[in-house]
């Protein structure tokens, strides 16, 4: 049973196979997209096998092997669907939607869900475009980098600073060329203080300086709290002098009638 809805939902998506190269960035082919990926193989790696084609038999495409991108030309039998996974990737418009269950591929392939969040995505989009993107403070951003090095998942480039700050709808909101150049002039003001270096790749990661940046800035924020909370006392303290020297200024300037005294008669 499992075997068949396996062959059934590959069958489907294989319909509309993609083109060896999917446009990620031209928005006028991004918008045209709807078309499926579809791989399989075993627990945990279900994208080692790409589907080229469905055979009476079973499935032809390429075998990846390790995890590197070589790869071979292989025919898996429909036997064999029994011990893989299957993933199918539908690419519409500017969405990448996943399936990691044949039996919810069918079921929302049939009624035509991804109508549901593309039109969610539009919508979300258009608002997110009306906002005005504020540019952050240097010291969030390397603050930030630094959060992002200690829970191992490091930001790399300015687009993952961007991605992290304002979400992946940056790259398509009316500011974000002026906001990638911003944030580009950001890091190479990180690299000269040496808060950040270039690795190998030419990426960018977190360097030792940047904690002896922000302790610095934290003292000096302390400090400041400090310096603010005895000027607030001082404050209230003048303030109390104040009304205390006004009472007694009251009392002098406007002494108080002398009682009326009443003689008794005789």
């Amino acid at each position: 049973m499992f075997r068949f809805l396996k062959r059934l939902a590959i069958k489907y998506a294989m319909r509309k196979p993609a083109p060896d190269r999917i446009p990620l960035s031209d928005m006028e082919r991004v918008r045209q997209r709807d078309y499926f990926v579809v791989t399989f193989g075993p627990e945990g790696d279900r994208q080692r096998f790409l589907v080229r084609q469905v055979l009476p038999e079973g499935f032809s495409g390429l075998w990846f092997l390790g995890e590197t991108s070589n790869s071979e030309e292989r025919t898996i039998p429909n036997s064999d669907l029994d011990n893989y996974e299957v993933l199918i990737t539908h690419y519409f418009g500017e969405l990448e939607i996943r399936y990691s269950r044949a039996s919810e591929f069918i079921l929302k392939h049939f009624f035509r869900y991804e109508y549901l969040p593309y039109a969610r995505e539009r919508l979300g989009r258009y608002f997110f475009n009306r906002r005005t993107l504020d540019e952050k403070r240097r010291i969030h951003v390397l603050r930030m980098m630094l959060d992002s090095h200690l829970s191992d998942n490091p930001l790399r480039s300015v687009m993952d600073i961007m991605s992290e700050l304002y979400g992946p709808r940056w790259s398509h909101h009316p500011q974000q060329l002026q906001l990638y150049r911003y944030y580009e002039l950001m890091v190479n003001s990180f690299i000269e203080a040496a808060e950040l270096t270039r690795t190998q790749q030419n990426g960018i990661e977190i360097a030792p300086q940047a904690i002896n940046t922000l302790d610095a800035y934290n003292e000096e924020e302390r400090r400041h709290g400090g310096t603010m909370s005895i000027q607030r006392w001082m404050l209230i303290v003048t303030a109390m002098v104040g009304i205390a020297t006004a009472i007694q200024a009251y009392g002098v300037l406007f002494p108080p009638a002398p009682e009326a005294v009443i003689s008794p008669l005789d």
